[in-house]
């Protein structure tokens, strides 16, 4: 159980709880931890809305499947994120997209009743979740913003500098593969390494692996600014 609540206190849910409270708290409530295979789906969109997930171990994707055939990464989650936060109380039955184990992964599930038993026990904790669909909600946004952009050049421009904003760095260390961020800006991984190689010529940026360093920040926002 100290385990367990140790990695909790991580998440957005259980923030600026004691070890000793959140224990306390799980000991009041019905929970589940379950393990997923890699690629086996955590929640899907002919799912009941009804189970929030946090992540103990591994990473998952979430992923949006449209009538034309065409699958886009809404985003890449790790320890400590919750899951399906925003659906569940968004007034739609189903989860909005598919999300799956992109590794071996470890997922702390919690109904909506447990859920609701939780704000009531702690209202620090209903704060917490609500803060974290306020954050989530912004994250679309921006994912909104990067899918009307027209140029590649412009998509990964807005994504760094969002990310060196929100990190005060930068220097951004990619939190998933370069297919998966191909997929977040709705462009072709080939297009987007051919892209990332020019702005690596005209010294932009430089990058190793899924480490990019903002060499001329100025000439990023001189990108947005052509749109």
């Amino acid at each position: 159980m100290d385990k367990l609540s140790q990695t909790l206190q991580q998440s957005a849910l259980f923030q600026k709880k004691t070890l000793s409270e959140i224990t306390g708290l799980l000991a009041k409530i019905n929970y589940r931890i379950r393990e997923y295979k890699e690629n086996e789906i955590i929640f899907s969109i002919n799912q009941a809305a009804d189970t929030l997930g946090i992540i103990i171990e591994g990473c998952v994707d979430v992923k949006k499947d449209f009538l034309s055939g065409k699958v886009i990464t809404v985003t890449t989650r790790g320890k400590f994120d919750l899951l399906a936060d925003a659906a569940m109380f968004g007034g739609t039955r189903y989860y909005p997209g598919t999300i799956f184990a992109s590794k071996s992964s470890k997922i702390f599930l919690l109904h909506k009743k447990d859920l609701l038993e939780l704000f009531t026990l702690d209202q620090t904790i209903m704060l917490n979740f609500l803060c974290s669909v306020s954050k989530r909600m912004l994250a679309l946004n921006q994912k909104i913003e990067i899918l009307s952009l027209s140029s590649i050049q412009s998509k990964i421009a807005h994504y760094l500098i969002t990310e060196s904003q929100s990190r005060r760095s930068v220097v951004i260390t990619l939190p998933f593969s370069k297919k998966a961020w191909a997929e977040h800006l709705n462009v072709s991984r080939t297009s987007l390494s051919r892209e990332l190689r020019r702005l690596e010529t005209a010294k932009f940026i430089s990058f190793h692996n899924r480490t990019i360093e903002i060499n001329q920040l100025a000439k990023l926002n001189e990108l947005l600014t052509e749109e």
